[in-house]
C-alpha cells in the first residue's frame, strides 16, 4: 500500500497525506469530532487535473473514494472512503460584477464567497455559518438568510465543472447537460466531484437589519405566533428565524441572563432599513425582551454572527424535520426541549421555508411543498463522557417533533441512511435521480454522500 501511495505522490501536484505524515491528523479533523475515521490517504488536490489523477488511481487499486469540501457534514462521509479527495486548497472566487456571476472553486467556504462578492455589493444565498463549505451546502440545497428573496443556493447555480467517475471533465448547465444540472441542484454528491460552481449573484447590502433579540422561554407562544404572522404577510425581504438556546456570555447579554435557557429571534431584514424597522416592530412588542441587540449591520457581519455558536471539533448530533405549522403543542414540546438540554451548547433552531424556495423551478431538492417551518435540534457538547445524555436528548426532541405532521427533511442537516434519503426525495424524484446516477456513475463510485443507488 505504501508503495502505491508513493506512486500517487509523484502523480499529483497536491499534497498526499497518510497516517504516518505530519499534518494528517489536522487534515482528517472534521467539524463533528464524533467522527474518528482514518482513511488510508488524503489527497489535497491542487486542481482539476489532480482530481482526475486521483480517481484513476482509485480505480486502478480498487479503493473507495470520498470527497471533502468544507468538512461540515454531520455524517463524516467526507472521510468515508479509503482515499479522500480533499478540495480545501481550491478556494478561489472570481466575480464578474457586470454579469452578476461568480465562479467558485469546490473547496471554498462561504466566508470566501461573501468577501469576494460583497466587494461589488453582490451576494448569493449561502450558509448562515461562514466557515461552512460551498460544495456540500450547494449540492444538498443550501438555505440561508438570502433565501427569503432569492431561493436556495442550488436555485442560483447556473453551471458546474464536474469530474465524473470515469475521469471526464464536464461543464454542466441547463443547455448542455440539463438532467445532470437538475440533479446537482439538491441531489447531493452522487454524480461526480464538482471542482467549480458558477452562481448567479444579487445586489445585497452593504447594510442589512440583523442581530438577536432575546426572550424568556415562557414567552415562546406569543413571540413565535407574531414571527409566524410576519412571515405570513409575505415580505420577501424578511428572513427572521428563531432558536432556543442557553444565553451565551456575549457582550450584549445581561449578566443575569447568561447561562439561562432563552428564545432568541434573529429578525433579519434585507430591504430598506427604514421599512425593516416597521416590519420588525411587532416582534419587539410581542413580549418584553431580555435584551435587544438587533439593528443595522454589514451583510458580512450578518453572515458570521452565528459562528461562535458553531465552532468546529465539538461533538454533534442533529436532526431536521419540516412541519406545516408551529402549533401550540409543538411550541410546548420545544419549550420543554430548551429547558431540559443537558449541554449549554445545544440548540433547537426554527426557521421558515420561504416562498422564494417553495416557488422556485423544479430541481432535485425535495421538501419545497408542505412544510412551512424547519425544526432543527442541534446537540453539541465537548466531553465524550457526556455522549449518552446528549444522544438521548436529541433523540427525544426528534421523536417529539415527529409526532406532529412532518412533511420532509433537509438532508444537509442529517446523517441519513439510504431509506431516509429515498423517503425525503419521494419516489418520483428518487427514481429520476437513479436514472441520472446510472448515466453518470453506474458503478456507484460516489456513494459516500446522501446516497442514491444507481
Amino acid at each position: 500500500m505504501e508503495r502505491d501511495i508513493t506512486g500517487l505522490r509523484t502523480a499529483v501536484q497536491g499534497e498526499v497525506l497518510t497516517p504516518r505524515d505530519a499534518g494528517y491528523e489536522d487534515a482528517r479533523a472534521l467539524h463533528n469530532s464524533l467522527i474518528t475515521r482514518r482513511p488510508a490517504a488524503i489527497v489535497r488536490v491542487s486542481g482539476t487535473a489532480d482530481v482526475v489523477t486521483t480517481l484513476a488511481y482509485a480505480r486502478e487499486h480498487a479503493l473507495e473514494v470520498s470527497v471533502r469540501g468544507g468538512g461540515h457534514g454531520l455524517s463524516g462521509r467526507a472521510l468515508g472512503g479509503d482515499l479522500v479527495i480533499d478540495l480545501s486548497a481550491l478556494r478561489g472566487v472570481t466575480v464578474d460584477p457586470d454579469a452578476r456571476t461568480a465562479v467558485v472553486q469546490g473547496g471554498a467556504t462561504w466566508a470566501d464567497v461573501d468577501q469576494a462578492t460583497q466587494a461589488h455589493g453582490l451576494a448569493v444565498p449561502g450558509g448562515r455559518i461562514s466557515h461552512t463549505g460551498v460544495a456540500g451546502l450547494t449540492l444538498g440545497g443550501g438555505e440561508g438568510w438570502l433565501s427569503a428573496k432569492h431561493g436556495l443556493t442550488c436555485d442560483n447555480l447556473i453551471a458546474a465543472e464536474v469530474v465524473t467517475a470515469d475521469g471526464r471533465v464536464v461543464v454542466a448547465d441547463d443547455r448542455s447537460e440539463p438532467e445532470l444540472m437538475w440533479a446537482l441542484r439538491g441531489g447531493g454528491g452522487n454524480f461526480g466531484v464538482v471542482t467549480a460552481f458558477t452562481f448567479r449573484l444579487h445586489p445585497v447590502g452593504p447594510l442589512v437589519l440583523g442581530g438577536i433579540i432575546g426572550y424568556r422561554v415562557a414567552d415562546a407562544p406569543a413571540v413565535l405566533g407574531v414571527l409566524d404572522r410576519v412571515h405570513s404577510v409575505g415580505h420577501d425581504a424578511f428572513a427572521g428565524a428563531a432558536v432556543f438556546l442557553t444565553a451565551p456570555p456575549a457582550p450584549f447579554v445581561p449578566g443575569h441572563v447568561v447561562g439561562r435557557p432563552i428564545l432568541a429571534i434573529a429578525p433579519v431584514w434585507l430591504g430598506p432599513l427604514e421599512t425593516g424597522a416597521a416590519v420588525v416592530h411587532p416582534i419587539r412588542e410581542a413580549a418584553t425582551p431580555l435584551f435587544d441587540a438587533a439593528g443595522p449591520m454589514p451583510y458580512l457581519a450578518l453572515q458570521s454572527m452565528l459562528d461562535d455558536g458553531a465552532l468546529p471539533e465539538r461533538r454533534n448530533r442533529w436532526s431536521a424535520e419540516y412541519v406545516p405549522d408551529l402549533t401550540p403543542r409543538l411550541i410546548a414540546d420545544l419549550q420543554d426541549a430548551a429547558m431540559t438540554a443537558p449541554s449549554p451548547l445545544s440548540q433547537v433552531i426554527v426557521s421558515p421555508l420561504p416562498d422564494a424556495v417553495r416557488t422556485a423551478p423544479d430541481s432535485a431538492f425535495p421538501s419545497r411543498d408542505g412544510g412551512r417551518w424547519l425544526v432543527h435540534p442541534v446537540g453539541v457538547w465537548t466531553d465524550p463522557d457526556d455522549d449518552d445524555p446528549n444522544f438521548a436528548w436529541v433523540d427525544k426532541v426528534t421523536s417529539a417533533v415527529r409526532e406532529h405532521e412532518v412533511t420532509g427533511t433537509y438532508l444537509n442537516l442529517e446523517a441519513p441512511d439510504d431509506d431516509r434519503v429515498r423517503w425525503a426525495m419521494g419516489e418520483t424524484r428518487y427514481r429520476r435521480l437513479q436514472r441520472v446516477k446510472a448515466a453518470w456513475d453506474p458503478d456507484d463510485v460516489f456513494r459516500h454522500c446522501a446516497h442514491v443507488s444507481p
